[in-house]
């Protein structure tokens, strides 16, 4: 005698099966929990961007911790400086140490010679450090680890803008610095 199989009562008990197991088997697992709770509050920062004596014609913007130059331009086969287009202060009660990075330069960095930051103290003008951020030699720059600003001192970023003479009035490069401040 034959058997008739019922295919539908048969799928749906191992449908049901399934079910059944997969249920078992996250109901079995046992879970240990740990908690870490935080409380973070805002903590000023020591060193603060203040507009330089050429804000005005450098485009120079401030918020907050990101100082942005909108209006930097340099003439084909020739230099063009901005002896002051930003500050930075250090309001803070002791020295801050940092380092001034080079996050990314793009654009169209082919037609450009070279871009150099030079940074002096405002007080007394002394040389405090060059950073060359573009040299069409070598590409990118890498910038200075370890400089130290006294409290209440001020230095100036002097930007030396230079493109080749096949640079054309649309050709742009954008810049993007850091300044990495160990806690």
């Amino acid at each position: 005698m034959k058997m008739k199989i019922n295919y539908k009562k048969s799928l749906k008990f191992v449908t049901l099966l399934i079910s059944a197991l997969l249920i078992a088997t996250v109901s079995a697992t046992i879970y240990d929990y740990m908690y870490l709770n935080a409380n973070v509050g805002v903590e000023g920062m020591s060193l603060a961007w203040k507009l330089g004596a050429d804000n005005s014609t450098a485009g120079t913007q401030i918020n907050g911790v990101t100082a942005t130059l909108t209006n930097l331009k340099g003439p084909p086969n020739g230099t063009r400086i901005y002896a002051d287009p930003v500050r930075l202060n250090n309001t803070g009660g002791s020295t801050v140490t940092f380092d001034l990075l080079v996050d990314t330069v793009s654009g169209n960095t082919v037609y450009l010679d070279s871009i150099v930051v030079r940074i002096y103290n405002v007080t007394n003008g002394a040389s405090i450090s060059n950073v060359t951020i573009w040299s069409n030699a070598t590409g990118k720059g890498t910038g200075p680890t370890g400089l130290q600003i006294g409290s209440n001192y001020a230095w100036r970023f002097q930007w030396e803008i230079k493109w080749q003479s096949t640079a054309l009035v649309s050709h742009a490069v954008a810049v993007y610095l850091k300044i990495k401040v160990p806690v």
